[in-house]
């Protein structure tokens, strides 16, 4: 039986692609993300692309609340930040995530995407989409060295933040730590295109060892955070810094870069948050 996130997603998705057949301002109506690459669960949302005709572009992108009301209303949406990039962010009445993506018809098949679930092609649009897109690997690998970088700057964080007593930033960061950055790490190692994916999805993409590993570091955090145990507290975040390190490293190679720390820098970080850390 289906769920009602999974009962909200394919209503909202009927409604789209009716609209997208019906529309004479519409040529193409495709899929991109989990449900095009066949990984979705009842939880995905959906990643939809509109190829709207060159001359009603505008037109159809100034009617974009008017489309959201005809597939069931918003309780929610936003315009998508990126300049130039024309897409709205909804989460739908009935609970349905939508990231809906407008595109001219005349330069949809330029770029190339990683995977494509057609749904409607009046035009050949669709089909004259370019697959085969692929993780710029090295360009991953300089934006994940600069950030262990960062990272590894701001080591010192938990020792002020822990000598200012303040637990509930504390908490934040320890598990941002945890379930974003060495999650992400992992991911990478896997695939570059990983590093593109949602924070809530980089679990999704790691071995059970990894995901084991992930959810000890964050059940052991939690019961140190909760107890407001310094002690253990202490031990979990050394832990999660040599999870980091052993992550990074493996990311790095994968992706053919250098990591970006030295042996000598990284024993020095971490005797410094073991020696510093506020009894």
């Amino acid at each position: 039986m289906a769920t009602s996130f999974e009962a909200a997603r394919a209503m909202t998705l009927t409604a789209l692609t009716a609209f997208a057949t019906e529309s004479a301002r519409v040529e193409g109506l495709w899929l991109q993300g989990s449900l095009a690459r066949g990984d979705a669960d009842e939880f995905s949302d959906i990643d939809a692309y509109l190829a709207v005709r060159d001359a009603d572009f505008d037109a159809a992108w100034s009617d974009r609340a008017d489309l959201l009301e005809r597939l069931g209303g918003a309780l929610v949406w936003s315009d998508a930040t990126t300049p130039g990039l024309k897409a709205t962010h909804v989460l739908m009445k009935n609970g349905a995530r939508l990231d809906l993506f407008y595109e001219p018809a005349s330069t949809a098949p330029d770029p190339p995407r990683p995977a494509v679930r057609p749904l409607v092609d009046k035009t050949g649009v669709v089909a004259r989409l370019r697959l085969g897109w692929q993780a710029p690997a090295p360009e991953v690998g300089r934006i994940l060295q600069t950030i262990i970088r960062m990272t590894r700057q701001g080591a010192t964080w938990p020792l002020r933040v822990l000598g200012r007593e303040l637990w509930p930033t504390l908490a934040m960061m320890e598990l941002d730590l945890i379930n974003a950055q060495l999650a992400q790490l992992m991911a990478v190692r896997h695939d570059p295109a990983n590093f593109y994916r949602g924070a809530f999805s980089a679990a999704l993409c790691l071995t059970d060892a990894e995901r084991d590993r992930v959810a000890g570091l964050t059940n052991d955090a939690l019961r140190a955070l909760a107890a407001r145990d310094r002690a253990a507290l202490k031990d979990v975040h050394l832990r999660v810094l040599d999870a980091l390190v052993d992550a990074g490293r493996a990311a790095c190679a994968a992706l053919g870069v250098d990591y970006p720390i030295s042996n000598v820098g990284e024993r020095e970080a971490r005797a410094l948050v073991e020696r510093e850390w506020p009894e």
